[in-house]
């Protein structure tokens, strides 16, 4: 039950800690998310709190905060930010000269496109395979156009392609750059599209965290759209019931605003340094804790 799930994991951690119940625990507390959707991120101080408590009821159960340290290794994390939403983008309604396969659709068959809408981003489909090419450069043109997108991005053989504002930056694995995270990437184009600096052969990601890596990992999802859509900060893709967060927060987009997060650490062995940090760091350092390696 929303609004209920963080006291929930809280009584039920207690129980676990309490009782030595665990080697590991992966303890979920999501009623923030829900609530920032709600109410805007700017009222997250009082769902923050309310994890916060849950968390107290946990380390209470071992003796406070300072015993459960002592005999608790901890990573709290979050997996993402969320922004204010102040405005909808209907992108099916944008794309009414096209043929968009609708969710009751009578004649699915006539359909050019399916249009999938997620939050702040979005991803459309060209149905027919061996009309990808032709129809795609017409596609990616008008949803250029509409407001509220910022970044369109589309796989064109073996680079990447990524629009905005009418300017283009192609990419690929390997080559001569090498990011925060120690990638290699070949770029040509205009380095302002993702707000890359490149100085003495590095690149440094300004409002686009880890944009090159998360961008070809999704263009090389063999179930990922032909064309993904990243919304301009202020902005949400609207659901096929209706749906939106308008007036609160919700998140998805590639910006900063929703993919920058929490990631705390204490007793974690193998931790490392490093210049910049992503979930997928996570599994393995837990992993490198226990002695396990792959």
């Amino acid at each position: 039950m929303p609004g209920q799930r963080a006291r929930h994991s809280g009584c039920v951690g207690a129980h676990l800690v309490e009782n030595d119940l665990f080697d590991f625990l992966l303890l979920s507390l999501p009623d923030n998310d829900t609530f920032s959707h709600r109410e805007g991120p700017d009222e997250q101080p009082i769902s923050i709190a309310a994890a916060d408590r849950a968390l107290e009821r946990v380390t209470h159960a071992a003796g406070g905060i300072d015993a459960f340290l002592d005999d608790h290794a901890v990573i709290v994390m979050s997996d993402h930010s969320q922004s204010l939403v102040e405005s909808t983008i209907n992108l099916a309604a944008h794309l009414s000269d096209w043929k968009v396969l609708l969710p009751t659709d009578r004649a699915p068959e006539e359909a050019q496109l399916a249009v999938c809408p997620g939050a702040r981003s979005a991803m459309v489909y060209v149905l027919e395979p061996h009309l990808r090419e032709r129809l795609l450069p017409r596609l990616t043109r008008e949803l250029r156009a509409i407001e509220g997108v910022d970044l369109v991005a589309w796989r064109d053989g073996d680079e990447g392609v990524v629009i905005r504002a009418g300017r283009e930056l192609r990419f690929a694995p390997g080559g001569e750059l090498l990011d925060e995270r120690g990638q290699r990437w070949s770029v040509d184009g205009d380095r302002a599209v993702l707000d890359l600096d490149e100085a003495d052969g590095s690149l440094t990601a300004g409002d686009y965290p880890d944009a090159l890596g998360r961008l070809w990992s999704a263009l090389s999802c063999r179930r990922a759209g032909d064309v993904l859509i990243s919304a301009t900060p202020g902005y949400e893709f609207v659901d096929w019931g209706g749906s939106h967060h308008l007036g609160g927060g919700s998140h998805g987009s590639l910006h900063r605003c929703d993919s920058h997060g929490v990631l705390l650490t204490h007793g974690v062995e193998g931790v490392g340094e490093r210049t910049a940090w992503h979930l997928r760091d996570v599994t393995p350092m837990i992993a490198s804790h226990f002695g396990i390696t792959s």
